[in-house]
């Protein structure tokens, strides 16, 4: 057993309950109100949706790969690990990035936090692969 990878299964199962309901809930706030008027407007929009739902299958086979190496279910893999710590690494990363990109305020930081998840996750895996 892998307490490490167990810990962050666990908390990308929190994150994909969280992810598709209350993502989802917060992303239709954002829904143009009449989609006719600017189609542009409408079809950012729709993407962006498409993509949130998108990253919701990320974080459950992330979360399943790892609950199941942690239980010792599936053989360790060295280039499954390396996957997920590029992957959690790079969307801290990009996270970051992209709200310095978007001159986002220190308020903005806080209040979309994400980037802590996925450093976190990184940490639990990095753990899991050391430890």
């Amino acid at each position: 057993m892998n307490g490490w990878f167990l810990a962050a299964g666990a908390l990308l199962a929190a994150a994909f309950f969280v992810h598709v309901f209350s993502g989802n809930r917060f992303y239709s706030a954002a829904r143009p109100e009449d989609p006719a008027a600017r189609p542009e407007a409408y079809e950012a929009w729709l993407m962006g949706r498409c993509g949130v739902q998108m990253i919701s299958v990320d974080l459950f086979l992330a979360a399943g790969f790892l609950l199941l190496s942690g239980l010792g279910l599936l053989p360790r893999s060295f280039w499954l690990e390396v996957f997920l710590l590029s992957v959690f690494g790079g969307w801290g990363v990009f996270w970051l990035v992209s709200l310095a990109c978007e001159k986002a305020g220190g308020r903005h930081y806080l209040r979309l936090c994400h980037w802590v998840l996925f450093f976190v996750l990184f940490g639990l895996v990095l753990g899991g692969v050391f430890g």
